[in-house]
């Protein structure tokens, strides 16, 4: 709090993030440091603010030939495209002119899933350097369904509108159908570490049912609210990132 006081959040972020993996944390300080890491964030991450040496965020001058949706790639960002029209309140991703300074996150991120808390925590960075985002309510699978264990998000699996077929009942819904349980958006995820090696079949999605979240009611995916499964959308990355199911408190 001395280093937020001091105007220098980078810093604040980083020991904030470290203050929440020690050992015998009391529940009441862990939610007090998410909820000051999620509005400092709210600024530096998700705002169009480039804190002074951020090491997961600069500022971009646009140049000749430049397309939105090409800019990850360019420049080595594990974040998809429609992050960057967000954090930089881009009405038209076709509309950006040489010369223009946006905004760019390099990322990678993370996720880890507390089961007996419904929570995601949103990570970005690797290793040491990784640091807290952000946490959302999930839905999780009835019955205790969902695995636990350590997932990557799998290859061309991130889908829009998609197509789902309900396991159970054969039931097809097709894309724009307003009566998709699944909503939205869909991350695949498959399983890597060895209790669950190659799992596949689970995924991070949305979800018609808005009273499913916080609550045991899925097939054994994380359900996620409209709004935040766009987010997390935009942040995970196929063969990139990582979501660790826990079935206890993962601070």
């Amino acid at each position: 709090m001395d280093l937020l006081s001091r105007n220098k959040p980078v810093d604040a972020r980083k020991t904030l993030s470290e203050a929440l993996q020690i050992k015998g944390l009391s529940p009441a300080d862990a939610d007090r440091i998410r909820t000051t890491l999620t509005e400092l964030n709210e600024r530096i991450v998700f705002g169009r603010d480039v804190a002074a040496n951020d090491p997961f965020a600069r500022l971009y001058a646009i140049e000749s030939g430049d397309v939105l949706a090409k800019l990850p790639r360019k420049l080595s960002l594990t974040v998809d495209w429609r992050f960057i029209q967000r954090i930089n309140d881009l009405a038209d991703p076709q509309f950006i002119q040489v010369g223009q300074k946006i905004k760019v996150v390099t990322g990678p991120f993370h996720a880890v899933v507390c089961k007996p808390e419904f929570r995601l925590d949103l990570y970005m960075g690797n290793g040491d350097e990784r640091v807290y985002v952000r946490s959302f309510t999930v839905g999780l699978g009835e019955f205790d369904a969902t695995p636990e264990g350590v997932f990557a998000v799998r290859a061309n699996s991130k889908l829009i509108n998609p197509e789902w077929v309900n396991p159970r009942t054969g039931e097809h819904f097709y894309a724009d159908d307003p009566n998709n349980p699944i909503g939205e958006r869909w991350i695949g995820l498959v399983g890597v570490s060895e209790n669950i090696r190659d799992l596949s079949g689970y995924g991070i999605h949305g979800t018609i049912d808005r009273d499913s979240i916080g609550a045991m009611k899925s097939m054994g995916c994380v359900r996620m609210r409209s709004d935040d499964i766009n987010k997390l959308y935009e942040l995970l990355m196929e063969n990139v990132s990582r979501v660790e199911i826990r079935g206890e408190d993962a601070s």
